[in-house]
C-alpha cells in the first residue's frame, strides 16, 4: 500500500539540521537522525533518508514509485557548503514528490574544495530520476522562495547546475515533468541555470518570479532537452511569469533553450543581458514555433536584427519594445 511521507526541515542561521517526517495521515513525527551513518528507512514506507556528515544536507531515496514524499513549511538560511558537499536537499527516484511553502535564504556553495568528489549540483535542491521509475512521473514546487542562493565564482569550467533547482531525469525509464508554481527566485546564481537547470525533462513555470539571477548560460533557466522532432517531445512551458534583470555571461540572459520545444504565454521580460540572446536564446530552430509565443511583454532585450538574429515581428498579442526571442540566423 502506498505511503504518504510528510517532512519538515529546519536549518536556520548556520545551524545544523533539525528535521522530522511523519508516515501516513495521522503518523507521529519521526526525528531524522544519524549524520554520516548511511541510509535510514522510514517505517511504513519505502522512503529512506541519509543525513550527510555535515548534518545539513539530506538525501531522500524512494524505493516504491507509489509512495508520495512531501517536504513542507521548511526553512534553510545562512548555510555554506563546500564544492564537494551534496545540496541541502536531494531526491532520487521519488515520483510525484512535492516541495511546498519552503524558504532558502543566503545559501552558498563555496569554491572550497577538499580532496573529494565535486558535486555537480547547486547548493539548494536536486531532483534526480532512478531506474525504478518505470512510469511517467513529476515533481512539483509550490509557493517556495529562494533568495541569495548562489554558486560562488561562477565559471564554465566548474560545471555546477541550478542555483535553486537541478532537475535531471537520469536513469528513469519514465518521462519526467517538473512543475514550478507560485515560486520566487531572487539573486540566485550558478554556473549553468542561475535559478533552474533542467536536463532531459519537461518543465512548466507558472506564476513565478525571477529577479537578478546570474549564470554563464541560462541566467535564470537553462533547459536542456532532446531533439524536438523526436517523440516524446520535452517541453518548456512558461506561463504568467516575470523575469527581471537577469544576466548570462555567454548565452540566454534569462532563458536558454537547448533542445526540446518552448511555449511562452502571458509573461513579462525586462532588461536581460548576455553576449548572445539577451532575454531568450534558442539553440535549435526546431524548438521555436511562432504561435507558441503569445501575449508577452518584452522590454530591454535585443535590438531588431542584432546578431545573430532576433525575431521581433508583431504576432499573437506580444508587445515587442525590444526583441526577446533570438536564435541562429538560419531559423529566421
Amino acid at each position: 500500500m502506498a505511503a504518504i511521507v510528510v517532512c519538515k526541515m529546519d536549518a536556520q542561521d548556520g545551524n545544523t539540521l533539525t528535521a522530522a517526517c511523519s508516515v501516513g495521515v495521522s503518523g507521529q513525527p519521526i526525528p531524522l537522525e544519524g549524520p554520516g551513518s548511511g541510509p535510514q528507512q522510514l517505517p511504513g514506507s519505502q522512503v529512506s533518508y541519509t543525513l550527510d556528515a555535515n548534518n545539513r544536507s539530506t538525501l531522500f531515496e524512494c524505493g516504491d514509485e507509489d509512495d508520495l514524499l512531501v517536504i513542507d513549511s521548511s526553512q534553510y538560511s545562512s548555510q555554506t557548503l563546500n564544492n564537494c558537499e551534496p545540496p541541502l536537499l536531494e531526491l532520487r527516484g521519488c515520483s510525484n514528490a512535492i516541495l511546498s511553502n519552503t524558504t532558502f535564504i543566503s545559501i552558498t556553495r563555496s569554491t572550497a574544495q577538499p580532496e573529494c568528489t565535486i558535486s555537480k549540483y547547486g547548493p539548494c535542491m536536486a531532483v534526480v530520476g532512478a531506474a525504478t521509475q518505470e512510469t511517467d512521473w513529476s515533481f512539483s514546487s509550490l509557493a517556495n522562495t529562494f533568495t541569495s542562493t548562489i554558486c560562488a565564482s561562477i565559471s564554465a569550467t566548474s560545471g555546477r547546475v541550478g542555483g535553486a533547482f537541478a532537475f535531471e531525469r537520469n536513469d528513469s525509464p519514465g518521462a519526467m515533468t517538473a512543475v514550478v508554481k507560485g515560486s520566487t527566485f531572487t539573486s540566485t546564481a550558478c554556473d549553468f541555470g542561475g535559478a533552474i537547470h533542467s536536463a532531459n525533462a519537461s518543465l512548466t513555470l507558472t506564476d513565478s518570479t525571477f529577479t537578478g539571477t546570474l549564470a554563464v548560460d541560462g541566467g535564470a533557466v537553462l533547459f536542456v532537452g532532446t531533439n524536438a522532432t523526436v517523440a516524446p517531445i520535452q517541453q518548456l512551458s512558461v506561463k504568467s511569469s516575470t523575469f527581471t534583470s537577469s544576466t548570462a555571461v555567454t548565452t540566454g540572459g534569462m532563458i536558454e533553450v537547448a533542445g526540446g520545444a518552448v511555449s511562452i504565454d502571458d509573461s513579462t521580460f525586462t532588461n536581460g543581458d548576455a553576449k548572445i540572446g539577451k532575454c531568450v536564446w534558442l539553440d535549435k530552430c526546431e524548438s521555436y514555433t511562432e504561435d507558441k509565443i503569445t501575449n508577452n511583454t518584452w522590454t530591454g532585450c535585443a535590438k531588431p536584427e542584432s546578431p545573430p538574429i532576433s525575431w521581433c515581428k508583431a504576432h499573437d498579442g506580444n508587445k515587442w519594445t525590444t526583441c526577446g526571442m533570438e536564435g541562429p540566423r538560419e531559423c529566421y
